[in-house]
């Protein structure tokens, strides 16, 4: 201190603590930390102890003296907290084993958990209790001839003990310096300092020292007389922040994701198909048997015949492909009579060719011609993963294998669909009765892109496949035994008939120059259907005849130069004989108008009430449309053929090729205005949605407007680089994030990404800032990226979301309910990332923000359970259990009991039931099995009431529902009902299915059945049971490709799935 050489400081004391540690077999942290307390109020303590206890009792004068007498702390080389709790510990093991030569537990899977807390707890709490001057002194990690070596206990590798991330206490008022010295060295004060900054540690203790001296006595008499007469309100503790109650530190959002918004290079995803992931598949052999599959279906009866065309009505111009019929029904007609108890490999027949050919129209025609052949017959638009997975989830309904109610999860109806193609039958699962194997036709309409339909063709079951492509690859992708045939044009009989019955004129009545004309326009537009359909619809429009046509048609050389760029001869006049066949030139402005907002929606189901939904007052539109108008525009366009509409429905289609073409003749400029007038049109008509709160009523609504965002996403992917010189339009960016929003509702939250990842990199592009889409679109992806299981990611969005939030709040300077939920899904964030502590008070932060707003009692829901979640993962029962039960009183005051309103409750009966367990456990470790066994019956009861209270608001295959499954099946092997524990994991497991995104719950319930399985003992259990734990070890691989090979437990898997599903 004499280095220091502030002579104007009357009392200087020293108070030296030095720890006394036990023997290595004898240490613990819990232990070490105790020793503090006993020294408080001599003020002779570790600094941090001492500071938590005087600020927990800034009422009391004694400890309300400490804190006003604090001037700063210098740490010099003192760890915090690491990446997670358990790495906290860590880190002060290592110290301790450089410093000290104790050796204590480096494995997090063998760490005790009262001292993983009790650190954890410590550095959260510190964080919170000042900002006040701060030096952090850290091992710079750019030394590497300084770097201190730790010992081979943990291993030779040469490592700062601690680095700037373990050092930092994220205190507002904080200063770091590294130097680059060994830790040893860190108490060298002389040499403590940065010569680029200036900054050092002599500096600021000299600071310190000289603002003690020159307000010493003002610091001890207010100090004295404000503790007597105004507790708490000392230097240290200010008056609370509405806006961060419990002074919280700062999170710094990382700046990758404010510089570029991307996935974790963990998980990758695209709209081209069904999101992947970046890890090893399992080998066949440990795919799920079917019979898991099967028990979606449980006694549900089918009800047939089902016949399900979408827009799509009997065809009566259809003429010609006579030949072809014969070819498809040889590959896809049934194969087995009704009730034959065999199953074969599914038969697929592909329909390919350019568009215009013809392939939706043969598909149609054979749908409708042969509906009586299948049992079961299914049109699925296949151009976008959106729209598939819609119709796709609705077979289940179409069936009668769910209710409206019951299909909440799009995910669940899609693998409840797969299990009854696999095994069809109109009939319940009844014991000892043979199912009848019916047979079903599935048609991939426009599966353009093959990857699409990948993870939707079923491989099994008494069924058959038709697709129509533009990818040749179609007929073999999928089975070797698969089969099809490339369409070629109609011939000249056939082309001049289709051309006759569309202008609707016989040829008896045709005069030979008329016959003449037809022949002439025929081999004009070389017998591709879909420009002999635009022709025949601008004769009728213009009431021309044959020989009119022939004599006025002239191909316009501008559409010659747009087209000449196909690779292939034949293409290249065929796109030509389509661009000349439109007359779009000639309709009318407001036809024109509707035909190019029409090019950038779904082309399949185009919704009237988009346009005739009334615009708002402020929207930036310029062509308002009213019923007049656009049913003007709407007769031009169908007398011209250039859509068709579904009556019943009041829906319009398109041909892609049509689409594809309006968008070529418009200028760029007229491209993206039209683009964001489409855009603005379904942003009105799009019914908002909450994270927070699941509005089924708006789901129908939303299923209908999906594909035409999926739509939007598309067209803007292909024209961004030369739309890059407009600015970007916030509507565009809103409605991706709702897109994704009521993907996660629906339980896509994988696919749900790329819609954020555009959505956020236009607002990046755009600088587009304004509140509340920034934060909302980060919350948005932070809760995907949670129920998918990518916790960094979560961890980076929610501190973003947070930080939008923090300043939108102080604008107001007030809280709000946005403001006070950002600090819950903080929590769940961390939570995620380990950080039990730290998780733990942000939920309490969110509880205080609710306890000054104006909100109903059912806003606690959420947040309340996840911190009585929090005090059970870190051991706190006692405060679990109050917690949670008070919660659950709360909740059945408000809704009764096992209400059907929200899965919130379900949540709390999930939670609680698990402290239960934790309790029954703990009294059996002092012996008092009467106690243990009244709560392991509470335990079961709890979950046993939580299975019920999912099914009734989520249905019966909801992930959620599996996870009280396999919670009840842990009872039930308790209990020895092995039946039954292994039926209730059976159930969980085929609701988990093989989706990647649900592997880590795969994972643990694979385990927990192998090993249940292989601890009943007997030849077949053992078998079996060998097998479920090798798919679980896979799974776990590829979850954890770096983890050690090391004996498993159950318990090992429950640190793999999310905190609520444990």
């Amino acid at each position: 201190m004499a280095a220091i050489n502030v002579d104007s400081v009357s009392h200087l004391h020293l108070y030296i603590y030095e720890p006394n540690y036990a023997s290595p077999d004898d240490f613990t942290w819990e232990n070490f930390l105790k020793a503090g307390s006993d020294l408080a109020e001599d003020l002779a303590r570790l600094a941090k102890e001492a500071l938590l206890l005087a600020h927990e009792n800034v009422h009391d004068a004694r400890f309300k003296l400490v804190i006003d007498c604090l001037s700063g702390i210098l740490f010099l080389g003192t760890p915090h907290s690491g990446n997670t709790d358990a790495d906290t510990l860590i880190s002060h093991n290592q110290i301790l084993h450089s410093c000290a030569k104790i050796s204590v537990e480096k494995q997090a899977s063998k760490l005790p958990l009262q001292d993983v807390h009790a650190l954890a707890n410590l550095a959260a709490t510190f964080e919170q209790i000042a900002n006040i001057p701060i030096l952090s002194v850290f091992e710079h990690a750019e030394s590497q001839s300084n770097m201190h070596t730790i010992e081979r206990f943990f291993g030779t590798k040469k490592k700062a003990l601690v680095d700037e991330q373990l050092a930092t206490v994220s205190s507002n008022a904080e200063q770091m310096l590294g130097i680059h010295l060994s830790h040893g060295e860190l108490c060298k004060i002389s040499r403590l300092h940065d010569v680029h900054t200036s900054l050092s540690a002599r500096t600021f203790l000299r600071r310190l020292l000289q603002d003690m001296s020159t307000h010493e006595l003002e610091r001890w008499t207010t100090g004295r007389s404000r503790a007597a007469n105004e507790p708490g309100q000392g230097l240290m503790h200010t008056p609370s922040n509405p806006l961060n109650p419990r002074n919280l530190a700062t999170i710094q959002p990382l700046h990758t994701i404010n510089k570029k918004p991307i996935l974790r290079s963990s998980q990758s995803s695209s709209m081209d198909g069904r999101a992947t992931q970046n890890h090893e598949k399992l080998p066949p052999h440990l795919h799920m048997v079917s019979a898991s599959r099967g028990r979606l279906l449980g006694s549900r009866t089918a009800k047939l015949p089902c016949f399900v065309m979408a827009q799509h009505s009997p065809n009566t111009d259809f003429v010609g492909r006579i030949d072809i019929f014969p070819l498809m029904d040889g590959c896809l007609l049934p194969r087995q009579t009704p009730g034959s108890k065999g199953v074969e490999s599914t038969q697929l027949y592909a329909l390919c060719g350019m568009g215009g050919i013809g392939k939706t129209d043969l598909a149609v025609e054979y749908a409708y011609s042969r509906r009586d052949k299948f049992d079961a017959i299914f049109w699925l638009h296949s151009d976008g993963v959106s729209q598939l997975a819609t119709d796709f989830g609705r077979i289940s309904m179409e069936l009668g294998l769910e209710t409206p109610e019951e299909a909440q999860d799009l995910e669940t109806s899609i693998e409840i669909a797969k299990a009854w193609f696999t095994k069809p039958s109109n009939k319940g699962k009844q014991e000892g009765e043979a199912p009848e194997n019916k047979s079903w036709l599935l048609i991939f309409d426009n599966a353009d892109n093959l990857d699409v339909i990948t993870d939707y063709v079923p491989l099994t079951g008494n069924g058959s496949i038709l697709v129509t492509s533009r990818d040749p690859a179609a007929k073999t992708k999928f089975f070797a035994h698969g089969s099809g045939i490339d369409l070629t044009p109609l011939g000249s009989t056939e082309a001049v008939e289709l051309l006759w019955k569309l202008v609707q004129r016989s040829s008896e009545g045709l005069s030979q120059d008329e016959q003449n004309a037809s022949q002439a326009i025929a081999a004009e537009f070389d017998g591709l259907p879909l420009a002999l359909i635009q022709t025949a619809g601008y004769i009728r429009w213009r009431q021309l005849s044959m020989r009119e046509f022939v004599d006025q048609y002239r191909p316009d050389a501008q559409y010659k130069a747009v087209h000449h760029v196909a690779s292939h001869s034949h293409l290249r006049r065929y796109t030509h004989t389509l661009a000349t066949a439109y007359n779009i030139q000639e309709l009318s402005r407001s036809a024109t108008k509707l035909l190019q907002l029409i090019a950038f929606m779904n082309p399949d189901r185009i919704q009237e009430e988009v346009f005739l939904n009334p615009m708002p007052q402020e929207a930036d539109n310029d062509y308002l449309w009213t019923f007049e108008v656009f049913d003007s525009a709407r007769h031009e366009l169908l007398a011209t053929s250039l859509i068709k509409r579904n009556i019943d429905k009041k829906e319009l289609s398109i041909h892609r090729v049509i689409q594809a073409e309006v968008r070529i003749r418009m200028s760029e400029k007229e491209r993206y205005d039209t683009f964001r007038e489409a855009t603005a049109l379904l942003a009105v008509l799009w019914p908002p949605g909450n994270l927070c709160t699941q509005a089924s009523e708006r789901w129908p609504l939303c299923a209908k407007l999906l594909p035409h965002l999926e739509r939007l996403y598309q067209v803007y992917n292909d024209y961004s680089k030369a739309w890059k010189r407009w600015e970007v339009d916030p509507a565009l960016p809103e409605l991706m994030n709702e897109a994704a929003v009521y993907l996660h509702e629906r339980g896509f939250s994988h696919e749900g990404k790329p819609y954020l990842n555009l959505a956020l990199s236009l607002c990046e592009k755009g600088n587009l800032v304004h509140e509340p889409l920034i934060s909302d679109m980060h919350l948005t992806m932070g809760a995907l990226s949670n129920e998918t299981n990518d916790a960094q990611a979560c961890l980076e969005h929610n501190s973003l979301c947070l930080a939008e939030r923090k300043e939108e709040a102080a604008n107001n300077n007030k809280p709000d309910l946005r403001l006070a939920f950002a600090h819950s899904q903080m929590g769940i964030a961390y939570m995620m990332v380990k950080k039990f502590a730290l998780a733990t008070e942000y939920f309490k932060q969110c509880v205080e923000m609710l306890d000054g707003l104006d909100i109903d009692v059912d806003e606690y829901g959420f947040p309340v359970c996840n911190l009585g979640l929090a005090y059970w993962v870190q051991g706190q029962l006692q405060e679990a259990d109050g917690t949670l039960t008070a919660l659950l009183a709360q909740r059945e005051k408000r809704h009764g009991k096992l209400d059907k309103v929200s899965y919130k409750t379900g949540r709390v009966l999930q939670a609680l039931g698990n402290v239960k367990m934790s309790l029954a456990r703990q009294a059996e470790e002092r012996g008092n099995q009467e106690e243990a066994k009244l709560l392991w019956n509470e335990a079961f009861q709890l979950h046993t009431w939580c299975l019920q209270q999912y099914e009734s608001t989520l249905g019966e295959f909801n992930h959620r529902t599996a996870d009280a499954c396999h919670k009840l099946a842990e009872h039930h092997i308790r209990l020895k009902n092995h039946d039954t524990a292994q039926d209730y994991l059976d159930r969980g497991l085929s609701i988990w299915g093989e989706r990647p995104w649900f592997r880590n719950e795969s994972a643990r319930s694979s385990f927990l059945r192998g090993f249940h399985l292989k601890s009943i003992g007997g030849r077949e259990n053992e078998k079996e049971g060998t097998w479920w734990i090798e798919r679980a070890t896979l799974l776990r691989k590829s979850i954890l490709p770096n983890e050690a090979a090391k004996g498993l437990e159950p318990a090992d898997f429950d640190d793999l799935v999310c905190f609520w599903s444990i």
